[in-house]
């Protein structure tokens, strides 16, 4: 059956059939009848629910209770019989309904991202037909006892843990029925109408998402090479490395070496210089803008403490980011609110403790929450999952192994959600409330407030650490740990609460305000709640004066640009290992289209623009571009990662960093009814790492410098003749952290040896190195990525460290001497003097004129890889 033979998506209607014995079935039972049979777990409690109005606290006896006269009340029915046989057609009737209406979902309704033979949902007509099979042995018992006083043992702990099985795999059947049935039939109404409505609101309407097919400066297959491809690299380092560039950028157009150039990558700090050039010269039409007399250099250097720019300067950026981290942190916050809600009004159900306290004195003791109605739900499946997985590792048969891994998967999360839900949570509610109060007379609000400042201390050490680019530190990594503690004592408050009917969190109001909260969040455009805008905007304002947002040119217009093609060099984030070693894959922005380097690129005419709605950008520009691949603050580093404390970033929303299409999946965007969003789900991801570059409909990008910090390693993918490496970063003086970490990932991810020549840039013994600039070459051992080239080609490297040394001018010397750490400023000072940034272009024009220097000379590989 083809897409044309698909079924209508109307047939979703047949969920109508099971439900009618359901409500049929109210009409015989009422209350919690056979509920209290299905989790009774014990013959005591299994008598309460046959035996008609008794005394709760004299029939429960050690199965809890606080001794209070409390009274339940379930009326024995004639009809209850009846019911249980209503209960096996609705059964039989769910299990049909239910597992066509997944296979047809899955098949033909469902969006393409959740097709195809891998994953849970392909499984989940399985599903459905597994809970009702449980469901059917669990009525079938209930219908042999039913009128049992005192039915066996085994019955009831036998019926409670199928019938906890069965409700685990009914909410999967559900989650299901919604991804793969419901939602898809609603979306032609609700998708259009959303879109139109907060785009509307975002005020977004009428920016034309659609881009033309760009004109390509790409060299087809049959044309002859060019005499000589030269490639500049320009290095991250805030705005620092900018500075740097823009002199750089004067000296090698003086000379005719920048119009010359064929590519230009940059990162960072750098793309900000580029990037501005790149916008303003189309606008101008040339490309000397870096004179100090040309009005864009004077605008560029009026407003290099960019951070000030905007309504409201700094302060104005300050409450932007502000409001939008209020409206972050507090979903973050209202979901462990609505957690603890839940689980506290879960344990104070007849399903699992009908009288609870956590008092002292009271019997509710741990043999009763330790019951084995709550234990052996959650404990069998972990014992099968042991079993199975020991038999696995009996056999060296590799298909038996893999068959037998998705049992042992399953099985052991089951039984791990169940321990947790039936056991651990009640047993932490009830002897919670001495750890909530780790102080003497001290308060749970008091240590959760302890908590948030060590949260405070953490995060500020992290940022501390990244801006100074200090060596790593353990305690710097744990803001994580600290956040994880805090969430679990506020949700730990509300259970408490909720759990013993006292104090604020046991109303109603906790889950409306969260789940409101929570809607509302998630109807904001995903990118606008980032701090990506406001700095997109700051930047745009200094490096690109006098374009508006919804005039400024799109990447695709730039393909017959003068100059050198600009490459915006970012980070797509992963939570595994990739090829080149690091957590990490490249992504660049080019004319051409966008690229994750692990071998997907799209075309613009081909990449999804966005909506408000969808949750990422409607225009691919260039500013957009020099925010994303400077994000130096994301909830993912790449390389700088700071391990848990990543997680603390993103929850206070210090995010510059963006979730954008996945140009591997880009086919999933064509339909607009059925193109995935940028919802809650992702934020989810970035609070617990969870990030993947092959199969997500989106990738997270961020600075460029999380992988690769001079864009060398890009820039070697095109193999040119000869590269200019402008090396800005953040390095301590005399190290050469960024280059080095370049050769090794050239060398492990391209196959590519780079030599230097590091005697003349290397610092002597109390004093300044010989020189600021020094050659190498990178050889190509193997044919990387089908180019024309062949095995062996060397590319001529010239790398210029922005440093002081022997050859530089004696003003710069004096001014370094009187002004340290002159020219290593830290990537967080982003307010430079009238001074310092002057000084700052004379060294980049200094570099410029030592790489003219040494073009000439003869290429003398160094001492072996580095």
């Amino acid at each position: 059956m083809d897409q044309q033979e698909a079924p209508s998506r109307w047939w979703g209607l047949l969920l109508a059939v099971p439900a009618i014995p359901l409500i049929v079935i109210t009409r015989f039972v009422s209350g919690q009848y056979l509920l209290d049979h299905q989790l009774a777990g014990s013959p005591e409690r299994w008598r309460i629910a046959a035996a008609g109005s008794v005394d709760l606290a004299m029939s429960l006896g050690s199965d809890g209770s606080d001794g209070a006269m409390i009274t339940f009340s379930a009326p024995v029915f004639d009809d209850a019989r009846s019911a249980l046989f209503l209960d096996l057609v609705f059964i039989s009737t769910f299990a049909v309904v239910a597992f066509v209406l997944l296979r047809w979902g899955h098949r033909y309704w469902a969006p393409v991202r959740r097709r195809g033979n891998r994953g849970i949902w392909r499984r989940l007509p399985y599903v459905a037909l597994a809970g009702c099979a449980l469901d059917a042995v669990e009525t079938v018992a209930q219908l042999i006892w039913i009128d049992s006083t005192d039915p066996p043992t085994v019955v009831t702990h036998g019926v409670a843990v199928i019938a906890w099985w069965k409700i685990v795999a009914y909410a999967v059947t559900a989650v299901g029925l919604l991804g793969l049935v419901i939602g898809p039939a609603l979306a032609p109404i609700v998708r259009p109408t959303m879109r139109r409505l907060i785009d509307l609101a975002a005020g977004a309407v009428g920016i034309p998402a659609v881009v033309p097919a760009p004109h390509r400066r790409v060299a087809a297959d049959d044309e002859p090479r060019p005499d000589h491809l030269l490639g500049i690299t320009a290095s991250g380092g805030g705005i620092r490395s900018a500075t740097v560039m823009l002199g750089a950028f004067r000296g090698l157009t003086r000379t005719g070496t920048f119009g010359s150039a064929r590519w230009l990558h940059a990162v960072s700090g750098g793309g900000f210089a580029a990037g501005g050039w790149r916008v303003s010269s189309r606008r101008r039409g040339d490309t000397d803008l870096f004179e100090p007399d040309d009005a864009w250099f004077a605008h560029v250097r009026r407003r290099r403490r960019y951070l000030d720019n905007g309504v409201g300067s700094l302060v104005g950026g300050v409450v932007a980011a502000a409001v939008r981290t209020i409206a972050v942190l507090g979903s973050v916050v209202t979901a462990a609110m609505l957690i603890g809600w839940v689980v506290g009004r879960l344990t104070r159900s007849w399903a699992l403790h009908p009288v609870f306290s956590n008092n002292e004195g009271t019997s509710l003791d741990l043999e009763t929450l330790l019951a084995p109605r709550l234990f052996l739900p959650g404990l069998i499946p972990v014992v099968i999952a042991a079993v199975v997985f020991t038999i696995s590792r009996t056999t060296s048969n590799v298909g038996i192994r893999a068959g037998l891994a998705p049992v042992v998967t399953v099985a052991a999360l089951l039984g791990a959600v169940l321990l947790v839900v039936l056991v651990a949570v009640p047993v932490g509610i009830r002897y919670g409330r001495p750890v909530l109060s780790l102080l003497r007379n001290g308060s749970a609000e008091l240590n959760a407030g302890l908590l948030g400042v060590f949260s405070t201390i953490g995060l500020i050490a992290a940022v501390r650490q990244l801006l100074t680019a200090e060596l790593k530190k353990r305690w710097s990594r744990l803001g994580g740990v600290a956040l994880g503690f805090g969430l679990l004592l506020l949700a730990g408050k509300v259970a408490d609460d909720q759990a013993n009917l006292e104090r604020v969190f046991r109303g109603a109001w906790v889950p409306i305000v969260a789940v409101a909260w929570l809607v509302i969040v998630d109807l904001i455009p995903s990118h606008r709640l980032t701090l990506n805008g406001v700095y997109r905007k700051r930047l745009a304002e200094t490096f690109a004066p006098g374009i508006e947002y919804a005039d400024e040119p799109l990447w695709a217009d730039y393909g017959d640009a003068d100059g050198p093609e600009l490459v915006l060099c970012g980070t797509a984030h992963s939570t595994k290992l990739q090829a080149g070693g690091l957590p990490a894959l490249g992504f660049s922005f080019r004319p051409a289209g966008v690229t994750l380097h692990d071998g997907a690129s799209s075309q613009w005419i081909g990449y999804p623009g966005g909506s408000s709605w969808q949750g990422f950008p409607r225009r691919w520009i260039i500013t957009r571009s020099i925010a994303l691949t400077g994000a130096a603050f994301a909830s993912a580093m790449g390389r700088q990662s700071f391990g848990t404390t990543n997680s603390l970033l993103a929850a206070v929303n210090l995010r510059l960093g963006m979730w954008v299409p996945n140009p591997r999946r880009a086919d999933w965007f064509v339909d607009p009814v059925r193109a995935p969003r940028v919802h809650l789900g992702y934020f989810a991801k970035e609070i617990f790492n969870r990030y993947d570059p092959q199969d997500d409909a989106f990738v997270y990008v961020a600075d460029g410098g999380h992988r690769d910090n001079l864009g060398l390693v890009e820039q070697l993918r095109e193999r040119p003749d000869e590269i200019i490496v402008l090396d800005a970063s953040g390095d301590r003086p005399g190290g050469f952290g960024t280059m080095r970490q370049a050769i090794e990932l050239a060398d492990v991810e391209l196959d590519v040896q780079i030599d230097l020549e590091w005697e003349p840039v290397t610092w002597r013994d109390h004093d300044v190195p010989i020189d600021c600039v020094t050659l190498g070459t990178a050889t190509f051992r193997s044919d990387f990525g089908g180019h024309r080239t062949e095995d062996g080609h060397v590319t001529r490297i010239v790398y210029a460290k922005a440093q002081i040394s022997d050859t530089a001018p004696s003003a710069l010397r004096m001014f370094a001497a009187a002004n340290p750490p002159f020219p290593d400023y830290s990537t967080g000072d982003q307010y430079l003097s009238e001074t310092e940034f002057d000084q700052l272009v004379a060294m980049g024009e200094h570099l410029a004129m030592r790489i003219e220097a040494i073009r000439s000379a003869p290429v003398a590989p160094a001492g072996g890889p580095s």
